[in-house]
């Protein structure tokens, strides 16, 4: 069975994602968490997650540094970073460590290609 987390500041954009991904994968186990210090620790307690989606923009650990801390101790083999902004700077620094993006706002049309591929 494939695990995703999904973790976001905004309770709204982590029902859409849950409600996206069970409709569309009704067999996946949907894990989450409101900021980095609770995805951590989510982690820590489901070692065995394949998907990881997180929002960039959130207080305190930002979602690439949260990336990078999850590959530092349990790596998650597909990872995309959520955001409406998309600098440079940003983009290059995800994708030296493999992580990819997804525009906000949520949408089935954006979520599901990047889960299936």
């Amino acid at each position: 069975m494939t695990k995703i987390l999904v973790v976001d500041d905004s309770m709204v954009s982590r029902m859409m994602i849950k409600q996206i991904v069970q409709e569309t994968f009704p067999d996946w186990d949907v894990v989450d968490a409101a900021n980095g210090d609770d995805a951590l620790v989510v982690t820590e307690k489901n070692q065995d997650i394949d998907v990881a989606l997180l929002d960039y923009n959130m207080p305190g650990m930002n979602g690439l540094e949260l990336a990078e801390k999850i590959q530092q101790t349990h790596p998650i083999p597909k990872m995309a970073l959520l955001t409406a902004n998309i600098q440079d700077h940003v983009r290059e620094q995800a994708e030296s460590i493999g992580i990819s993006f997804l525009n906000k706002p949520i949408q089935e049309d954006i979520v599901v290609p990047f889960l299936r591929a």
